[in-house]
């Protein structure tokens, strides 16, 4: 017999394993404080990408502006 409820229930259980967010410390947690500063002080997102290109982190600018959207 189809028990409707039952199979929501099953596919929303499954649904919550699928899309567990899986979270990875950003390479810019680690300049973060610098960031804030240089961002609070004028410096813009591309600038700011080029200062971390010079500390050997390869970011892409709109990575930047990501990370500066959910930490600043």
């Amino acid at each position: 017999m189809f028990n409707e409820v039952h199979e929501v229930s099953q596919l929303k259980a499954e649904t919550r394993l699928i899309a567990r967010k899986r979270h990875k410390p950003s390479k810019l947690d680690k300049y973060g404080v610098h960031l804030r500063k240089l961002y609070e002080e004028g410096a813009s997102k591309a600038e700011l990408q080029r200062w971390l290109v010079r500390r050997g982190v390869i970011v892409n600018w709109t990575t930047v502006k990501r990370w500066l959207d959910r930490n600043a």
